[in-house]
């Protein structure tokens, strides 16, 4: 059985991994062209932050403290050995196709806190948890949904989970943030355990369990109860299954249709554009307010506002660039980076309308 970690080492983003994996020029570690490697990856990042908030100035790093972490990562998740030599498993990681089902699975077998995160987000359905001072926040017997770590290792978790597309948040103007999922996940082992419960139980309380366990044919329903099914089915395309040495994962991420989502646009831009057509709306903003209805997650949002924009349906979407002023002060403006056009200008600002259709 692999080895077990409490803690994720301190990253916020998993390029700074793909960029350490892809300095490798053979299987020997170089540590001063691993150290650049990773310096850029943070420069462009920080370029981008500084464009959108109109800063003059990027932050510099020269990587040295980020490569440590990323090395820490690698070796937990057996990319590469203890002489920092690269491993054949590493280039799951830069393949596009296998990157988000490698890292999940070999996040949720050595990090036990990460699907604890997750699961936890999903029985809840929304986590209304502080954004800062989470000490002083249990001292006073707030609650913390049963999350036995400190704030910085939550956030981590968060933000891998959040860029793997399994859950998805925003911070409030109370210091809170919230958490919500935007994927149905359920495990194996959780599944096994309905087996002779009511199905109304299930599906009020664990709506997600029962449309997995149905889905996937492990189990079926028989006067109204679950039971075991005798003929094994293959697994629905959509379902991505992690397999660790204990359980095995379902998830699915959650859809929407077109038709759904520019429904769910107009009615929360008018919102947010105190009911004005073509009024200036962040992007961020809108997204924050569409994700969460819809629990979707940004980069889901990001790809139908954008097939929108190209194949206007019901709407007419006029994005222009502009400033994130509003997000200077925020520790993760990251996460809150809007896609940019081709030109390489920021989506700041929406305008929308409803279309002439005759």
């Amino acid at each position: 059985m692999a080895k077990t970690y409490l803690h994720i080492p301190r990253l916020h983003r998993l390029e700074y991994l793909e960029a350490l994996l892809r300095s490798y020029d053979g299987p020997e570690f170089d540590e001063e062209r691993a150290r650049q490697a990773i310096q850029r990856e943070i420069q462009e990042f920080e370029q981008k932050k500084a464009k959108a908030l109109r800063r003059q100035r990027p932050r510099v790093s020269t990587g040295a403290a980020t490569l440590k972490e990323c090395l820490d990562l690698a070796l937990n998740l057996d990319l590469i050995d203890r002489n920092k030599q690269l491993k054949p498993k590493a280039a799951q990681v830069l393949d596009p196709a296998q990157r988000r089902r490698f890292l999940l699975q070999g996040l949720w077998q050595i990090y036990p806190r990460f699907g604890k995160i997750v699961l936890a987000v999903r029985d809840a359905r929304q986590l209304d948890l502080p954004f800062y001072n989470w000490d002083e926040y249990r001292k006073q017997g707030g609650d913390l949904h049963g999350l036995d770590m400190d704030r910085k290792n939550f956030e981590i978790t968060r933000d891998f989970a959040t860029q793997l597309g399994l859950i998805n948040w925003y911070p409030t103007e109370n210091s809170r943030q919230i958490v919500y999922p935007a994927a149905c996940v359920a495990t194996y082992s959780e599944i096994i355990w309905m087996i002779g419960n009511p199905v109304a139980r299930e599906t009020i309380s664990h709506h997600c369990r029962h449309v997995v366990a149905l889905e996937t044919g492990i189990l079926t329903v028989h006067e109204d109860r679950y039971q075991l099914q005798r003929d094994s089915r293959p697994v629905l395309p959509e379902y991505l299954v992690l397999q660790t040495a204990t359980d095995n994962i379902f998830i699915k991420d959650h859809q929407v249709t077109s038709a759904d989502f520019e429904q769910t646009l107009w009615r929360e831009y008018l919102k947010l554009a105190d009911m004005i057509p073509m009024s200036p709306v962040l992007y961020p903003s809108l997204r924050n307010q569409v994700c969460t209805e819809l629990c979707i997650s940004d980069q889901a949002f990001d790809s139908h506002l954008i097939s929108l924009i190209r194949q206007p349906q019901r709407l007419n979407i006029h994005p222009s660039d502009g400033t994130l002023s509003y997000a200077a002060n925020l520790a993760h403006i990251g996460k809150f980076l809007p896609p940019q056009t081709s030109e390489g200008n920021f989506i700041v600002y929406l305008k929308i309308e409803r279309r002439n259709v005759s």
